[in-house]
């Protein structure tokens, strides 16, 4: 019966693999077709966006492209880094003094280091080896979840007894059975992409799993609605786990695309003892600041002759020249309100571009040429970084995430959770002296509907009023904070990404010849880890056979080819359980 429904599982993914393989490869015979067909002395490259991605294609593309190739980076901000940003800000709070770090935008990456499908964290090892950077992994430590009226400890931290008894796991048990049952079952890949709550019910049966732990997850890395995301973008790993055949204890599935990377970079003697190194779910450059790593990128470009970075100057449209067969690149600032008219216009033309920018501001300055772009969804957070000069004013742990089922009661701030920086990060400088470090995280999906969100200094008083009910500090405890709005910040992959992502991948075609390629977390995984990892795939791809005519997309097409890799060919990873039994025998 197991055998049949391992059959069943894997026909269904040959069949869906056989609807793109003819496309696949009419694509990759016009590549090699134009490739051999153009002049060598294409050399202009122009990247849009000094954000983590732009900053790592740039990057990449230098170290891989010949000196004679000349590389543009445009930023339309006077600074580089994206949203990525440490600020080190004096404070004074009932007479102590000092200098205090503040991340205000992402601040670890995820180790990936018990995941075997995907390693995103080697291209991390890479730079950090190339740009002399130390990465640090603290120990994990406790994670909690706001429901429904407490934080509830989750496990391994927990009492498994304790947190058997909580409504959060209560209300969830019929779901789990639900799961059980329904895994004994054949089960075929849907060729209908449904929203993160769709997926868990039609899985489990139950609404609560989704609404209870899987909303909350989702507010801590999407900012988002499950009944509007993709589950088989968001939950990628899980959702293929569902699907695919159990290949027994001893091998690993995943993509071909993944194993080709591993194998790559793995060669690596340093980049196998970094991976392997890390023993916890967070990494972070320590006193250095998350900045360290936008510094370092940027600090390696500037000082490479060939690569020009022009900050400050937005890119007001992008367009085709038939003729010359360049992408046309036209920057300055509007001399209107209406927007009608630039000063400071200059047009420059590229062999090809590589656009890290946001896919709906892409849409914008491409005119209607990509309308799949302008389907697509960013959204806002509001951050507020608190300090207060006293140590243990919360539990112990990285924080605590809140689902959308709590009651507005007890959520009216709209949150989405609170991050415990001082037990995370530590002391980034010398100076800095002992307290509790906050990070409130409030907005996203919320601000789409309903009251907009407040100004600056409304959101620290509301963040005071939530850490008052949540973890008994009263509103008027003195303290240090800083509050920022980081509009659209936060791409979301709404129901059908991937297939609004393949016409993106036949327009981009049609429009600009291939010319114009995209890259970054409108498209691919967010986050600072799928940033850098987003950077390395389209410079490596833009350097390969036929690379200066490929979009970026070809990944996301629906499904990618699945291996079985023995763990023994995994050098990156440790395989704890296995070791143990192998002791024990």
């Amino acid at each position: 019966m197991a055998r049949k429904r391992a059959k069943d599982s894997a026909m269904a993914l040959l069949s869906l693999s056989s609807a793109i393989r003819t496309r696949s490869l009419r694509r990759l015979t016009l590549a090699r077709h134009l490739a051999t067909s153009t002049s060598t002395s294409q050399n202009d490259i122009a990247v849009l966006g000094g954000g983590l991605t732009g900053l790592t294609t740039a990057y990449y593309l230098a170290k891989q492209l010949p000196p004679t190739a000349k590389i543009t980076l445009y930023e339309g901000t006077s600074r580089l880094g994206g949203w990525i940003r440490t600020d080190r800000l004096p404070v004074d709070v009932d007479g102590t003094k000092g200098t205090v770090s503040f991340e205000r935008g992402p601040r670890t990456l995820s180790s990936n280091h018990l995941s075997t499908w995907k390693f995103d964290d080697l291209v991390l090892y890479d730079l950090a080896l190339d740009l002399g950077l130390k990465v640090v992994t603290p120990p994990d430590q406790p994670r909690y979840i706001y429901y429904p009226d407490h934080l509830v400890t989750l496990p391994p931290a927990g009492s498994f007894a304790e947190f058997f008894r909580e409504p959060l796991f209560l209300q969830s048990l019929w779901g789990g059975l639900g799961f059980l049952l329904r895994r004994m079952r054949s089960r075929a890949v849907p060729l209908k992409d449904m929203s993160v709550s769709e997926w868990l019910y039609e899985i489990s049966g139950s609404r609560a799993v989704a609404e209870n732990v899987a909303s909350a997850m989702i507010h801590g890395i999407y900012g988002g609605d499950i009944d509007r995301l993709s589950a088989r973008s968001v939950f990628d790993r899980f959702y293929w786990a569902y699907y695919l055949p159990s290949m027994g204890s001893d091998l690993r599935q995943m993509t071909m695309r993944e194993q080709t990377f591993m194998s790559e970079l793995s060669q690596d003697p340093q980049i196998r003892r970094m991976a392997l190194k890390a023993k916890g779910a967070l990494l972070h450059f320590g006193k250095e600041g998350m900045d360290s790593l936008p510094r370092a990128l940027a600090d390696a470009l500037e000082g490479t002759p060939n690569v020009e970075i022009r900050k400050g100057i937005p890119v007001r449209d992008i367009s085709y020249d038939a003729e010359t067969e360049k992408v046309n690149i036209t920057t300055g600032n509007w001399a209107d309100e209406d927007q009608q008219h630039l000063e400071d216009k200059t047009t420059s033309s590229y062999d090809r571009v590589i656009s890290t920018i946001a896919s709906q501001d892409l849409a914008s300055i491409t005119g209607s040429k990509l309308p799949s772009l302008a389907e697509t969804h960013s959204v806002s957070i509001m951050t507020v970084n608190m300090w207060y000069p006293k140590k243990h004013m919360k539990p112990p742990g990285f924080g605590y995430l809140i689902p959308r089922s709590v009651s507005r009661e007890h959520n009216t701030e709209r949150a989405l959770g609170v991050f415990y920086d001082s037990d995370v990060g530590g002391a980034a400088s010398p100076d800095e002296p002992e307290g509790t470090k906050l990070f409130v995280l409030m907005g996203g999906h919320y601000y789409d509907s309903g009251a907009p969100p407040p100004s600056e200094s409304d959101a620290i008083e509301q963040a005071k009023s939530l850490l008052e009910r949540h973890l008994g500090i009263p509103a008027d405890t003195p303290c240090f904070a800083v509050s920022r709005f980081a509009k659209e910040c936060i791409p979301q992959h709404y129901v059908g990404h991937n297939d609004r992502m393949m016409q993106v991948d036949q327009q981009l075609r049609d429009e600009f010849h291939g010319k114009l390629a995209v890259a970054g977390g409108s498209y691919s995984k967010i986050g600072a880890m799928g940033a850098i990892r987003a950077g390395y795939d389209i410079a490596k791809q833009t350097v390969g056979e036929g690379g200066w005519y490929t979009t970026g997309l070809e990944s996301l097409e629906f499904p990618e080819p699945f291996v079985g890799v023995p763990i023994s060919k995994i050098p990156v990873r440790r395989f704890r359980q296995l070791e143990q039994n192998r002791e024990r025998a």
